[in-house]
């Protein structure tokens, strides 16, 4: 952790912090691009010789992002499923770094995938499984219905030629989901693709 305007840690004194100012946490990656960037309303600090602790409210961050980039920057995201290794009401996070860091293979886009329902036990849960099936570890195609849209019609994200989804295990799916199971079935069929619900 860098902390602009201060050569040394143990320089470092909370009293240099208050409330007319702005503080964030800047996630860069190993070439120095800025990846995402967090607003802070600091709460309390702690300075030792070595490091500066800081207990802060984001705004802007999902909940369970800061635990998904953490993954990120220590062991980058090689496996499928790992966003299962956060809570549940923390898969936002996971969903939020998925669309910062995706990997699109735009050469060879896929036109036919398989998901899972077996892997889905909640809103969030569907559209991490959805975002890998389609673009391999830590894929994104969208973290609610409105970004969805934005996926399918947008070369950006991969979109445009999903012609197939094969959902296996759907029942399980339509009783976890609830009314947004025929949601997102409805919204494919609208872009006509095929749903084929095993």
């Amino acid at each position: 952790m860098k902390i602009i305007g201060c050569e040394k840690i143990s320089t470092f004194s909370p009293e240099c912090l208050n409330v007319e100012n702005d503080y964030g946490i800047i996630l860069k990656d190993q070439y120095g691009n800025i990846k995402q960037a967090y607003f802070l309303n600091p709460a309390q600090f702690k300075v030792t010789n070595d490091n500066v602790y800081i207990n802060a409210y984001t705004y802007g961050g999902s909940k369970g992002v800061l635990k998904a980039w953490k993954n990120y920057f220590y062991d980058g995201v090689k496996e499928y499923n790992l966003w299962k290794n956060l809570k549940p009401a923390e898969r936002q996070g996971w969903l939020e770094l998925a669309l910062r860091c995706q990997n699109i293979d735009y050469e060879n886009p896929k036109t036919i995938i398989e998901i899972d329902g077996s892997d889905i036990k909640c809103y969030n849960d569907f559209y991490c499984t959805l975002g890998e099936a389609l673009h391999g570890p830590g894929g994104y195609f969208g973290r609610n219905l409105n970004a969805l849209v934005d996926c399918i019609c947008s070369p950006e994200f991969g979109g445009g030629k999903l012609q197939k989804v094969i959902w296996k295990n759907s029942k399980r799916c339509r009783w976890k989901l609830k009314r947004k199971f025929k949601m997102i079935v409805d919204l494919f069929h609208e872009f006509r693709i095929e749903v084929e619900l095993q």
